[in-house]
């Protein structure tokens, strides 16, 4: 009886160890990459998902944007389907599987856009690589601190390196280029300010760089959703004043060095406060912002082919609105107007030609009107940063990529070089980067979705110059 009993147990138990084994292998993971179509961009997008013997998890990616996974919201399989919703993200994903399984066809969806996605089955999940980025221990000290703009209710936030708690030192202050950013500009899961700290850092130079007015707070305060380039430089300046009182920065020796919009941020900064000791423009602009605008968006869709008549619309419609906006009409005022504008410019193409042109979308053209009527746009528009580089006496250096498609180096900078000339600044040079883009990545095309594909944060042959520049500036 007593053997019965024992074989009993010890069958029960290889059928337990059986069981569990077989759930073990009913487990499996699958990676898949796809590339999303977004404007003159491709966006990188990643799937995995776990099958498990009680339910399957679904991640997705974006991984030249975040090497975050969000777990949808809802899902639904089928023998060859798969749906999901990103509920928070608005976004929708509808994909059919192929017979062998090893692709899905897709419809992405999310707010307004919506496009078709293909998500090929891959033996791991796709990463992008950026090997600049600087990893801890680091052989220098980082402080977190904080400063305050009059007329803004809540603490701006950012991070020192110093080389050393002993001793003073010279100090950049980085100001990062438009939209909403954190302090290491990142765009693509690159970080250039944080590389360029970093680098800077480990050369004896103390670095400053901030989160921008309304990183992690509200986005409904009018003073963030109102804010311009002229309240940026407010915020530039409230952290100098800060850094000039640190026992560990020499307030004889602090610079800035402002990126895209930063370097216009940066030149206000320097015409109004001659203690900025020096200034970096990285792919700054010289021009006014409508011109920056119409030579970017020229350039943008000839290189994505877009037909001849829809770029000449493209362009004719922002000067248009710039006509608009400099008789500082209402958005309301405005958007009517451009209604009736548009309106009248679509009648003239045939049908085929209405079917190219973005703006045959009502929706469409609502996205652009509220764009380009903004707060901030009407003022970038309107601006000519040169206005301000012919009062900078300090040394200044500005640099330009000749691969850059948002900021022309042949238009910019040399408007740059004559606004410094006229102010009879003996203390400037100008840096034409062959073959970089606006990061300063050393590139093919120089196009915006190119920049996620580079596994290059910043060209070291800027970093050089960077740090070079400094150097002779603060002896």
């Amino acid at each position: 009886m007593n053997e019965k009993k024992n074989y009993l147990t010890i069958l029960f138990s290889l059928i337990i160890i059986c069981l569990f084994s077989l759930n073990l292998f009913s487990q499996e993971t699958t990676s898949w990459y796809g590339e999303l179509n977004v404007s003159a961009t491709t966006l990188p997008i990643t799937l995995k998902i776990e099958e498990k013997a009680d339910t399957t998890i679904i991640l997705m990616g974006s991984p030249s944007q975040t090497n975050q996974m969000f777990s949808v919201t809802k899902q639904r399989f089928t023998k060859d389907s798969i749906l999901f919703t990103i509920k928070n993200m608005n976004i929708v994903f509808r994909g059919r599987y192929n017979d062998t399984k090893d692709t899905i066809f897709a419809s992405f969806k999310q707010g307004l856009l919506q496009e078709k996605l293909t998500m090929a089955k891959t033996k791991e999940l796709f990463e992008t690589k950026r090997p600049q980025e600087p990893q801890p221990p680091y052989p220098y000290i980082e402080q977190e601190l904080s400063f305050k703009v009059k007329g803004v209710n809540y603490d701006f936030n950012g991070t020192l390196t110093l080389p050393s708690a002993q001793g003073t030192y010279p100090c950049v202050i980085l100001v990062t280029g438009s939209g909403l950013q954190n302090r290491d500009e990142e765009l693509m899961n690159h970080k250039p300010f944080k590389v360029i700290a970093d680098y800077l850092t480990r050369n004896n130079i103390a670095v400053f760089r901030y989160d921008d007015r309304g990183w992690n707070g509200d986005i409904t305060d009018t003073n963030i959703t109102n804010a311009t380039t002229f309240d940026f430089v407010n915020d530039a300046q409230a952290a100098f004043d800060m850094i000039k009182t640190h026992p560990n920065i020499n307030p004889n020796q602090i610079g800035m060095l402002g990126h895209s919009e930063g370097g216009v941020i940066t030149s206000i900064a320097a015409s109004e406060n001659p203690n900025i000791s020096f200034v970096i423009l990285l792919a700054s602009t010289g021009q006014k912002g409508i011109d920056v605008l119409l030579q970017q968006n020229e350039v943008i869709l000839k290189n994505i082919k877009m037909p001849k008549h829809a770029v000449n619309m493209q362009l004719s419609a922002l000067k248009q609105m710039y006509k608009y906006i400099e008789k500082d009409y209402t958005s309301d005022e405005i958007e009517k107007r451009m209604n009736v504008w548009f309106e009248k410019e679509l009648s003239k193409l045939n049908a085929e030609q209405r079917k190219e042109s973005p703006f045959a979308i009502t929706m469409e053209r609502t996205k652009f009107i509220n764009q380009i009527s903004s707060n901030w746009m009407r003022t970038f528009l309107k601006l000519n940063p040169s206005d301000y580089l012919t009062k900078v006496k300090q040394p200044t250096f500005a640099l330009n990529g000749t691969n850059d498609v948002q900021v022309l180096y042949q238009y910019n900078l040399p408007q740059i070089e004559k606004a410094l000339k006229k102010a009879k600044n003996k203390n400037y040079k100008t840096y034409k980067a062959i073959g970089h883009n606006h990061l300063f990545q050393q590139c093919t095309t120089g196009m915006i979705d190119e920049y996620s594909k580079i596994e290059q944060t910043i060209s070291p042959i800027i970093l050089e110059q960077i740090k070079d520049f400094i150097k002779n500036a603060t002896k």
